[in-house]
């Protein structure tokens, strides 16, 4: 059951960050093509590109961890006995998901005091915050299902 919802949640994920490549992408040649045929541009298309490439990188991030290709620092793991490797891996998960969590916390916070304090003409931009604390939660999620199904390094 637990990988079934993994799986759909994977899925999910991976469509959010397609659709979001792709749309970075399209508005990228648009603005190309605007600025080299008419010498005109939107600037709100730059900071939506940029929020684009944040997106596409939590998913990323997100989706990685699900499949344990995450970044590891494995200093200890090439002299460490594959017993005590398998020990500290759902320890090691679990911390991973508390950090993430806290982080998911202080993302909401910073989504929160972005939407009082931003200028009125600005807010357009505020539903791009989300992706914060979305995304952190999404790791903490995902290394918690690492654990409780116990995969392995591949």
């Amino acid at each position: 059951m637990i990988e079934k919802f993994e799986h759909g949640l994977v899925k999910a994920e991976s469509i959010i960050a397609a659709f979001s490549l792709f749309l970075l992408l399209a508005l990228s040649l648009v603005e190309i093509f605007m600025r080299n045929f008419f010498d005109f541009g939107f600037p709100e298309i730059e900071i939506i590109k940029r929020n684009l490439l944040v997106i596409c990188g939590a998913m990323g991030a997100v989706i990685a961890t699900s499949k344990l290709r995450h970044i590891k620092i494995d200093a200890l793991t090439p002299v460490m006995s594959k017993r005590m490797v398998s020990l500290l891996s759902c320890p090691l998960s679990l911390f991973s998901t508390l950090i993430c969590a806290v982080m998911s916390y202080h993302g909401g916070i910073f989504v929160m005091d972005e939407w009082q304090y931003t200028p009125e003409n600005e807010r357009w931009t505020l539903p791009f915050t989300l992706i914060y604390p979305l995304g952190f939660g999404l790791l903490a999620l995902h290394f918690l299902l690492n654990c409780l199904h116990k995969k392995r390094d591949a």
